[in-house]
């Protein structure tokens, strides 16, 4: 696969962090699975993964959702 990609994210409405961010708006994340419940890096914060919606940025900026299961 060509280009770059990044791991981007958005709160969710529903988590109680939602007023950190611009609704719906996406930041660049990074996992760190060793952080406990907190585990997901971003938007100078640190979330749990049920609290966010996750997708890829791809090279020219388009953002494609990941589905959750």
């Amino acid at each position: 696969m060509r280009g770059n990609q990044q791991l981007v994210a958005r709160i969710k409405k529903s988590s109680k962090y939602s007023y950190q961010s611009p609704e719906g708006e996406w930041f660049e994340v990074s996992v760190h699975p060793d952080l406990g419940s907190h585990t997901v890096y971003g938007n100078l914060n640190q979330y749990r993964l049920t609290d966010l919606a996750f997708g890829v940025r791809l090279e020219n900026g388009d953002v494609v959702p990941l589905p959750m299961r």
